[in-house]
């Protein structure tokens, strides 16, 4: 008897951070269009914290002893979770829902007083400039191969105004993207950190040409935007033999084009680095970019936890922003806000069940692999031989392994003789979680010997 079985959820914790001090203070790191703005607050026991969108975060207990605060999620509020956090650690908030990460938050320090807890957080700033639409035309690349590289430069138009940059692409390094799960939620594309040296270097070069084309700083988004609109639209079946293959921004740049879900998660990685607010905005069979806008904007827009993300076509030139497509207006849309990078299990397992008609025996071969965008910390494996009891196992066995599993880096592990009685029914269980991820569980179907 042989069984095999993989699976992969969404295993982001709610997780946040404290700070200590009664003052708020702020620091400004300067991005090409706006201010990415990060907090700093001290609270004292029973504290709150108030966030955007009516969300806020009460400290309901310090700990010097074990350097970990005790706090209170909330919304309206009202309470929707807890958790205990602790120093030196950044935590994603999901909402009320469960579904997308609202916000993050550190720990920082708890001084010595045990009263209070230092606490710093980030926020996301939004656009603000109105512009026309300018009908741009469709990107012309030229492209030079070498034996390990090749290079592609770009050229497209924003008001009239050619721009022009060019890029050197390794050609194993792209290979590499081959070997890589597409199984994993979007945001992780938007925020994978392998692409990260060449969204900043794509993003700094375009600030640069455009200031020195007069444009200001606030600008600069809807230039960018201008460059994605006007890449080829190129299939997922044409390039790479399959009907949905979401690409890394790396793979899209390579192919100088794709599809709406490339075109997507490109433009929210290039906004994202800027620092403004975007999320992915998914209809039925379409993907554009929700860009976090201010409230003097005009058009059409999608609210997320009081967020309002003005919408944007990414396939074609001419779509400004809050302009939806009219065969998607009357549908309903999926919005993922993307925000701070987070680590995503997925656990694979095979085995062999053999008796002696006795005792039956499991023998598992288990692999975990992080197809997040963030390292998975002190990773453990759970496996058991479940009973239709619940809460009930026959035999089982856990290993913490102390290891931390890179983005797409794996864990392979064997065990060997897991019993169960001749005659019951059972399931093989396995659960692997890490200390900043929640847990990840799959089964296998009932089976007896």
């Amino acid at each position: 008897m042989s069984f095999v079985s993989y699976g992969c959820i969404d295993i982001q914790t709610q997780e946040v951070s404290a700070d200590n001090g009664t003052e708020n203070n702020l620091s400004t790191d300067m991005v090409l269009g706006s201010n990415h703005v990060n907090y700093t607050q001290t609270l004292k026991k029973t504290g709150i914290l108030e966030l955007d969108n009516e969300y806020s975060v009460k400290v309901l207990d310090i700990n010097k002893q074990s350097e970990s605060v005790y706090l209170s999620f909330r919304k309206d509020g009202n309470e929707y979770a807890t958790s205990t956090m602790f120093t030196n650690r950044t935590y994603n908030v999901k909402d009320t829902n469960g579904e997308n990460i609202i916000y993050n938050i550190r720990v920082d320090n708890i001084p010595e007083s045990s009263f209070i807890v230092n606490l710093s957080y980030t926020t996301y700033p939004a656009i603000a400039l109105e512009t026309g639409i300018y009908e741009g035309k469709q990107t012309r690349t030229d492209v030079k191969i070498n034996s390990d590289t090749i290079i592609r430069t770009y050229r497209w138009e924003y008001d009239n105004t050619e721009f022009s940059v060019e890029y050197e692409y390794d050609t194993e390094s792209y290979d590499s993207y081959s070997e890589r799960s597409r199984n994993r939620d979007f945001s992780h594309f938007v925020n994978d950190p392998y692409d990260d040296e060449l969204i900043s270097m794509i993003t700094g070069q375009m600030a640069e040409i455009s200031e020195k084309s007069g444009y200001v700083r606030d600008e600069i988004p809807y230039i960018v935007m201008a460059f994605v609109q006007s890449l080829p639209y190129v299939s997922d079946s044409v390039s790479a033999g399959y009907d949905e293959y979401p690409r890394f921004p790396f793979e899209t740049l390579y192919h100088g084009g794709g599809d709406c879900e490339d075109s997507s998660i490109l433009l929210a990685a290039l906004l994202y680095d800027m620092g403004y607010g975007v999320a992915l905005v998914e209809f039925p069979g379409h993907m554009g970019v929700g860009v976090k806008g201010s409230q003097v904007l005009e058009g059409s827009y999608y609210d997320y936890a009081g967020t309002r993300y003005y919408y944007l076509e990414t396939t074609n030139s001419g779509w400004n922003v809050g302009v939806i497509p009219e065969e998607y207006a009357d549908l309903e849309a999926s919005v993922q806000p993307v925000l701070t990078s987070y680590p995503q299990l997925q656990v694979e397992f095979s085995g062999n069940a053999r008796g002696d008609g006795y005792t039956g025996y499991a023998d598992l071969e288990i692999k975990v692999s992080n197809i997040g965008s963030a390292v998975a910390e002190n990773v453990v494996i759970y496996s058991a031989l479940e009973s239709t009891t619940d809460n009930m196992v026959w035999d089982d066995h856990r290993i913490d392994t102390d290891s931390d599993l890179d983005v797409d880096g794996t864990i392979e592990y064997s065990i060997y003789d897991l019993s169960v009685p001749a005659g019951e029914r059972y399931r093989v269980g396995i659960r692997a979680w890490g200390s900043n991820t929640g847990t990840e569980y799959v089964y296998s179907d009932w089976m007896s010997f």
